[in-house]
């Protein structure tokens, strides 16, 4: 055995978290995973979030599945770079004191025209969304929905705003709501976390700035190279290799819900850029 860091890089899905798998996954000392043992901990870590099990409950499964993944690793660095996890940090952190927490963003207007034009089935359907709350207003009636991640993320619990009309709103302004819901959490949960074992950076800037790009590869140990910066620019993980720019509507739509978010993350005087595939 040897002694492993863990680093998570944390973020909202359509935000490059495979990517940065990609430009790892080949270097020596890095074990590196893209949404580890994910339905295993996707439905918990939703499910704590909304206060449904509590810090116990899921350091029960972390202990099962990423406390010995770190444990047996054959490696100086291990790596989860999923979206899974923002909702989690906390118990992350106290079962690794020793981790490194990357925050990856995306500009939310990207992420949430993605997962709107291009994985229709799988984020916030009517139907998965009707489910998962007849099953939390029903507790021990029926079946919890399956773990599958089409049912589980996260809904605005009792005392939050969109509570009472989330289930009545558009697909479209729930996939909102999750961007700026699981970015400031991620942002909140990580103020407890050392300033030397966190980092907050833009996908766009990793790929534009190289002191950017520069202080992501000192996380895990490595020293800049140009390389990467190509490795970068060849997006992956496309369903549909097409840009899908907010509509008007949509526009409105999402500045309504996603509006003072993407202030806090300085998205918010910049122009919606386009995809180069």
């Amino acid at each position: 055995m040897i002694d492993t860091v863990p680093v998570f890089i944390l973020g909202s899905g359509r935000s490059g978290t495979f990517q940065m798998v990609k430009m790892l996954e080949n270097i020596e000392g890095i074990e590196s995973h893209h949404e580890y043992l994910f339905e295993n901990i996707l439905k918990p870590a939703v499910l704590y979030r909304m206060g449904v099990i509590g810090d116990e409950e899921i350091k029960a499964i972390l202990k099962e599945t990423h406390a010995p993944a770190v444990y047996y690793a054959n490696a100086p660095v291990w790596l989860d770079s999923s979206n899974a996890l923002p909702w989690i940090v906390t118990p992350l952190y106290e079962l690794f004191p020793n981790a490194r927490f990357i925050h990856l963003l995306r500009d939310g207007r990207k992420v949430v025209s993605s997962f709107y034009n291009k994985f229709t089935g799988v984020v916030y359907d009517d139907q998965c969304v009707n489910i998962v709350k007849h099953w939390l207003d029903n507790p021990g009636t029926m079946p919890s929905p399956p773990p599958e991640k089409k049912y589980w993320r996260p809904f605005p619990v009792k005392g939050e705003k969109y509570f009472e009309e989330f289930t009545h709103q558009s697909r479209f302004q729930r996939l909102c709501y999750y961007w700026q819901d699981c970015n400031i959490r991620i942002r909140d949960s990580l103020a407890a976390v050392p300033d030397e074992q966190k980092l907050s950076i833009h996908l766009e800037d990793l790929v534009s700035d190289p002191a950017t790009l520069e202080r992501f590869l000192k996380m895990f140990g490595i020293d800049y190279d140009d390389k990467y910066v190509q490795i970068l620019k060849r997006p992956v993980n496309v369903a549909i290799p097409q840009n899908f720019p907010l509509t008007e509507q949509e526009r409105l739509e999402f500045g309504k819900i996603a509006g003072d978010a993407m202030q806090v993350f300085g998205y918010h005087a910049l122009e919606e850029y386009q995809v180069a595939y």
